[in-house]
């Protein structure tokens, strides 16, 4: 692919880990991964910049054909198997594809909530549907998380919790930070609900490792789970604050960290207890 260029956001973790694997297995030359902070004012005349900041950008720069989004990334992925290509190209199959890429390219600031740098701010268009369906796919996974997480942990835990408890706990919390969602300007409560939404998600991830340890494992005590649910609880903690850092909400919302930190220690008060 030496005649095409990939253009990534270098804002973006995500962008620049699957463009650089890209250059790691040769799917594209290592000239052919360019950021947009760094590009040459040639190269971005060839594109349609508004585009570009929701789907990434695959430029020939022989016959300037560009490719954005999907199209990019089957172009990249074709030149080596050209049956994903083929396969991707089927009607029903890249709808999906495409749906899926939307989903992630307009919540991806909200996934990664890196620190934005100097140059070509790519920041996706905040787009309302794909924000709402963020936050309801996770919130049906992370309900979902909690059946498994009561099954195999907690009744190994400190926590003296059923899972009527658990589940109800968990929405009075989602009942609050809508609430909270509701007080703020329509951007901002969005903004701040994909963050708490991102925040639970990662939260659950990281509770897979010690679930499948007790699914496999007869733990004579609880000792393991509370260490690892007081680790998880200080990282959890370190992440809001930077993302709240990240959206501005540490200086322009503070009465909203006090509400946060105020429900959480009731809740895990209640389940202990």
């Amino acid at each position: 692919m030496s005649n095409k260029i990939i253009i990534y956001d270098d804002n973006c973790p995500l962008c620049s880990a699957y463009t650089n694997a890209f250059v790691k297995t040769g799917f594209i030359d290592k000239e052919g991964r360019r950021d947009f902070s760094t590009i040459s004012p040639e190269l971005l005349k060839k594109i349609d910049l508004h585009k570009s900041v929701n789907e990434i950008p695959l430029v020939d720069i022989k016959s300037n054909q560009v490719w954005y989004g999907i199209d990019a990334l089957l172009e990249v992925l074709g030149q080596k198997f050209p049956f994903i290509k083929t396969i991707g190209n089927i009607q029903p199959i890249k709808y999906l594809l495409q749906k899926l890429y939307k989903f992630i390219s307009y919540n991806r600031r909200v996934i990664v909530a890196a620190s934005k740098k100097d140059g070509f701010d790519c920041t996706p268009d905040f787009n309302v549907r794909y924000r709402l369906l963020f936050l309801f796919v996770f919130l049906l996974f992370n309900s979902w998380m909690l059946f498994l997480l009561q099954e195999y942990v907690l009744d190994k835990s400190v926590f003296n919790s059923n899972i009527v408890k658990l589940q109800a706990v968990h929405f009075i919390f989602v009942f609050i930070n809508i609430s909270i969602g509701f007080s703020l300007h329509k951007r901002d409560g969005l903004e701040y609900l994909g963050q708490i939404n991102m925040i639970a998600l990662m939260a659950m991830l990281l509770c897979i490792p010690v679930i499948l340890v007790n699914k496999m494992i007869v733990l004579q005590d609880g000792l393991f789970n509370s260490f690892y649910f007081g680790m998880l609880a200080v990282f959890v903690l370190h992440e809001y604050v930077r993302r709240m850092k990240y959206i501005g909400f540490n200086r322009r919302y503070k009465w909203i960290l006090a509400v946060n930190i105020s429900s959480l220690v009731v809740f895990i008060g209640y389940l202990m207890f």
